[in-house]
């Protein structure tokens, strides 16, 4: 009896101290992740480095690596998370609620939540999908989706959800690279990709 409570006792030990580490390992990622924010709030993508992000931290260049092996996995991991932000929580619009208008409102609210920083992301992101390294959620994939279960006479540019769907992605991208190159303001940029989306007609007022 005593040999299994000692068991159970050291088991739990165990139990806990891993939590404990992967606690500790997910707060200290946190951590990277947000002064990585902060250098890219006040300088550019090219100011993001392991040193500079160490130096930020408080900590060494070698807790850096171990979290993240070089510049592209932080930019991926920000990047990331800010489309994590996009989907999640997307819950079924109210009855009466345009789909379509649903999505973009929830995707409008996150890019221009930390706009200097998502400016930079949208950028880093291109860079690191043209080399082919980064794979990512395909917003068109899910546009897809959302036209679909559209009426047909309600679907922007086609009938067709795959083309509808094209359509829209490809002018969100030119609105999107416009804006996270500073040719749109937040508010403008909106306005584009509501107009990709065809919920605003250029000339409805």
């Amino acid at each position: 009896m005593a040999k299994s409570e000692g068991k159970d006792t050291a088991s739990a030990r165990t139990i806990a101290r891993q939590k404990r580490a992967r606690d500790e390992t997910a707060a200290k990622r946190q951590l990277l992740l947000e002064c990585a924010r902060v250098i890219l709030r006040e300088g550019s993508i090219f100011d993001l480095t392991a040193i500079s992000l160490a130096d930020q931290a408080g900590v060494t260049r070698q807790t850096v690596y171990r979290y993240f092996p070089s510049t592209e996995t932080i930019f991926k991991a920000l990047s990331d998370l800010v489309i994590t932000q996009v989907y999640e929580d997307l819950q079924i619009p109210s009855e009466g609620e345009d789909t379509l208008n649903h999505f973009v409102t929830k995707a409008m609210a996150v890019f221009t939540a930390d706009s200097i920083v998502i400016r930079q992301l949208a950028l880093a992101s291109a860079l690191g999908r043209a080399s082919g390294r980064w794979q990512q959620v395909d917003p068109e994939g899910i546009l897809v989706q959302i036209v679909s279960d559209m009426p047909e006479e309600q679907r922007p540019v086609s009938a067709d959800p795959a083309i509808s769907a094209r359509m829209m992605i490809t002018y969100f991208r030119g609105a999107l690279y416009g804006w996270a190159a500073g040719f749109y303001s937040d508010e403008e940029f909106e306005t584009q990709v509501r107009l990709a989306s065809r919920l605003t007609a250029p000339d409805s007022d």
